[in-house]
């Protein structure tokens, strides 16, 4: 016997857990760096869009922490003091991806116009791009209640309770899963050579998820954790525009002002000769950033006659102002596509605000468009008080108080709204719009009734 002493080294974990998942952007995402660049986003060493591990991280373990508590956020996601059991990669976008650019605007709150020096392009990748990533769990032995709480957040990802990346309140991140799980027991043989073996099987099926069997697709629980009130207002717009960033040229030589559309992925086939097909705009968008501008607008309106500024700033956020980090807003407006919409092609002349004569070369066109309007809001549900503020501030919409995008001094964007519904759970509040400019309410669940009682109670 020898004088050493033999010491028992423990192994780091004993079971993995490996989730392979394959995400689909039901609306556009933006993913951008550090150095504020909006025209770009985010891209790995060969060019490719990705989105970074710890944003993935950060966005679930806000939701895990929200209705798992701190413990196991901590234990999922590491502190401070200890590491967590969770490692997850960055998201890698597939080839066949799709970009653009949204021209946007700041609005000073002071003047309700365009700040001075604040209007920026957008990059995002369009809707319907996918993209992949993994979710590795490793611990000492099997653990039910932390695997049962990421599988809960995938699916809380898959049923739209989180949004992933930049402008979440604008509607941005909203995808869709296919997610593949595997267990690893490296007690046993068969565990460790699968964990060995895995990284050759998952690069294949990362290449071909839908030709590989192996494993089987996961089901994901259908449990909504975080009841919100959704709004739906339709109606129709006569002429609507929201002006897109790139401005087009007639034979004429004459400048035309399309209204904002976009493309969504997949892109049309190729034609014979190996060329992409010429293809049009896409589909004319009202974007959810423009709705919010126009909502908050009014609710500052209201909130100023009623001492209630500070509830703006919680439902719509703020942003970053030198050492302010800025906070974000708790509602998500999301964007409006225009299905079917008629083009008119308008021609306007620039007026000299001096001589108020005819600049000289200065004849354009825009294009508004004829549309029937669906606007698409959610909001907390615990947040009551906010809730009436939003009901209130919808409604001066569909009174025709003010209007949505571009040229309202000259009667652009103001929407024939036939009715108003908020629906909580069970709940339904409904207001309908008649010709006249009056409005009825329905409600027989008493949902805007308890609104108004938190509204009128915050007064006191």
């Amino acid at each position: 016997m020898s004088g050493k002493e033999e010491k028992t080294v423990q192994a780091t974990f004993t079971y993995a857990v490996r989730y392979r998942v394959y995400a689909t952007c039901r609306t556009p995402l933006r993913t951008g760096g550090a150095d504020g660049d909006t025209e770009l986003v985010l891209t790995n060493s060969k060019g490719r869009p990705m989105i970074q591990g710890s944003s993935l991280a950060g966005a679930m373990r806000a939701w895990v922490q929200q209705t798992h508590g701190t413990a196991m956020a901590e234990a999922l996601f590491g502190s401070q003091k200890r590491a967590g059991h969770l490692i997850v990669s960055d998201g890698t976008f597939n080839k066949d991806f799709e970009q653009s650019v949204r021209p946007r605007l700041k609005i000073d709150p002071k003047t309700g116009s365009a700040a001075e020096g604040q209007k920026f392009d957008l990059a995002q990748i369009n809707a319907g791009a996918s993209f992949h990533f993994t979710l590795t769990w490793l611990g000492q032995g099997d653990n039910t209640a932390e695997r049962g709480a990421l599988e809960e957040t995938l699916a809380a990802l898959n049923e739209g309770e989180i949004y992933l990346g930049g402008q979440k309140s604008n509607g941005f991140g909203r995808v869709v899963l296919a997610v593949k799980k595997q267990t690893y027991d490296m007690k046993q043989e068969q565990g460790r050579t699968a964990w060995l073996q895995m990284e050759a099987s998952e690069l294949e099926d990362m290449a071909a998820p839908q030709a590989s069997k192996t494993p089987p697709e996961l089901t994901l629980p259908k449990e909504r954790k975080q009841p919100r009130v959704t709004f739906t207002l339709t109606g129709t717009a006569d002429s609507i525009l929201v002006k897109s960033s790139a401005v087009e040229y007639g034979k004429e030589g004459h400048s035309c002002t399309p209204n904002l559309a976009e493309r969504e992925h997949p892109l049309p086939p190729k034609s014979a000769d190996g060329t992409q097909e010429q293809e049009n705009r896409g589909t004319p968008i009202l974007p959810g950033s423009s709705v919010k501008g126009a909502v908050r607008a009014q609710a500052e309106r209201i909130a100023q006659r009623t001492g209630r500024e500070a509830l703006v700033e919680e439902l719509f956020g703020r942003g970053s102002i030198e050492t302010d980090n800025g906070k974000a807003g708790r509602l998500r407006f999301e964007d409006a596509k225009l299905e079917e919409a008629q083009p008119q092609k308008i021609t306007r002349i620039r007026i000299n605000r001096f001589t108020g004569g005819v600049i000289r070369a200065g004849l354009f066109k825009e294009e508004p468009l004829k549309s029937k309007v669906t606007l698409t809001i959610t909001a907390p549900a615990d947040c009551k008080e906010g809730c009436a503020l939003l009901l209130y501030a919808l409604r001066d919409l569909g009174l025709g108080l003010y209007n949505l995008g571009s040229g309202g001094a000259i009667g652009r964007g103001y929407l024939n709204v036939k009715t108003l519904t908020a629906e909580s759970v069970d709940r339904t509040v409904t207001l309908t719009f008649s010709e006249g400019g009056g409005y009825t309410v329905s409600d027989p669940d008493g949902l805007a009734a308890e609104w108004m009682k938190a509204w009128k109670e915050a007064a006191k």
